[in-house]
């Protein structure tokens, strides 16, 4: 018992975490460009996947939750994809109005997962690319096995979730919410404003898995 209390303390202070951040970007003004507005969309859309985790843990539904972080991890990528690598005209599909039509070019004309991450590893900063990657190589595989019920969905429905496995999804998914609120500070072009945002995680270390 007193490790799902200390879990539901980790997901408080995730909450506070999160509203921490929200509070320091809404203080800011975003540009209405094409690039500005895929951005923030995909900064919102991994934030409802982050909040549907923290939610779906709270009330125990743990397979769906475990899901939400490989969902939110896909969005994250993307956000990055788009601040460094995407080209306008990428971009312009992304965003073009939901048809038929569009919804094809979008599926044929834009890039696959990892080849968004090889264009993330030429042009970020040192570092995201690296992050990125360490997730995806510990991580991949066993969310991607809660997502289309594999193995590890059925024997973690079975046998139940480690508190430490859970642990780890919240704190994860805090890191990816971080790496997104950075993405999102740089479009300001304001190194300080970004420091700021990129120094929020020192006060929340029980809630962020840190090195």
């Amino acid at each position: 018992m007193a490790g799902i209390d200390e879990l539901d303390r980790v997901i408080a202070l995730s909450e506070e975490f999160e509203e921490e951040l929200f509070q320091l970007l809404q203080s800011s003004s975003f540009g209405n460009d094409n690039k500005s507005t895929a951005i923030l969309a995909m900064f919102n859309i991994a934030q409802e996947h982050a909040l549907a985790l923290r939610e779906l843990t709270r009330i125990r539904l743990l397979t769906s939750a475990m899901g939400m972080l490989r969902l939110q991890y896909e969005a994250v990528v993307k956000a990055i994809w788009l601040l460094y690598a995407a080209s306008d005209n990428a971009i312009e599909k992304l965003l073009a109005p939901l048809t038929l039509e569009s919804e094809q070019i979008a599926n044929n004309g834009l890039p696959c997962f990892s080849d968004m991450m090889k264009k993330i590893e030429k042009r970020e900063p040192p570092g995201v690319h690296r992050h990125l990657s360490e997730f995806r190589d510990y991580s991949w595989r066993p969310l991607n096995s809660f997502v289309h019920s594999g193995i590890h969905a059925v024997n973690r429905h079975k046998d139940g979730y480690p508190v430490a496995l859970l642990y780890s999804a919240i704190r994860q998914s805090n890191n990816l919410t971080h790496m997104s609120a950075i993405a999102l500070a740089c479009l300001l072009e304001s190194g300080d404003f970004t420091m700021s945002v990129a120094n929020i995680y020192k006060k929340y270390p029980d809630c962020l898995q840190l090195k």
